[in-house]
């Protein structure tokens, strides 16, 4: 994940994607920004009701920030939505453990390549816009339990 950001470094976020800076919206980045892995939504929410900020507020901003580019939406198919803030370093993902849910970030996946191959196996897709590449297996802690 990217170096951690000052709080102007997040106002700034903010207001370059067209957004007035406002005390719940510089809270959520925050949270995301301290959090080495991405946030369920729900445990977010529970977080931002300490500070007196609303479960609609949380996920009408995270919406919007996930539109604008700020916030990667992850889909660990745990029936809940996970957020983090989007890496400006580079395309990173993750590899998630399907029992203990332990997730572990990796570099690059490369994207080009692959969405140049998939764009010539189609022919209803001009291009390619986004992209998200999870991993989804068993730890070592895992692994080692099931062959015992």
């Amino acid at each position: 994940m990217s170096k951690k950001h000052s709080q102007e470094t997040l106002a700034t976020l903010i207001r370059n994607a067209g957004y007035k800076v406002t005390a719940p919206r510089l809270l959520i980045l925050s949270l995301l920004e301290q959090s080495k892995y991405p946030v369920c939504i729900k445990d977010l929410a529970s977080r931002l009701l300490k500070a007196n900020v609303d479960q609609v507020t949380a996920y009408r901003t995270l919406s919007a920030f996930e539109k604008s580019g700020i916030v990667t939406q992850v889909d660990f198919k745990r029936g809940s939505s996970y957020y983090e803030l989007r890496d400006e370093q580079g395309d990173h993902h993750h590899i998630v453990c399907t029992t203990w849910h332990k997730v572990e970030d990796f570099k690059g996946c490369e994207y080009e390549k692959l969405a140049a191959k998939a764009l010539r196996q189609v022919k209803a897709f001009a291009t390619i816009t986004a992209h998200s590449f999870e991993f989804f297996g068993l730890c070592k802690g895992c692994a080692v339990s099931i062959k015992n």
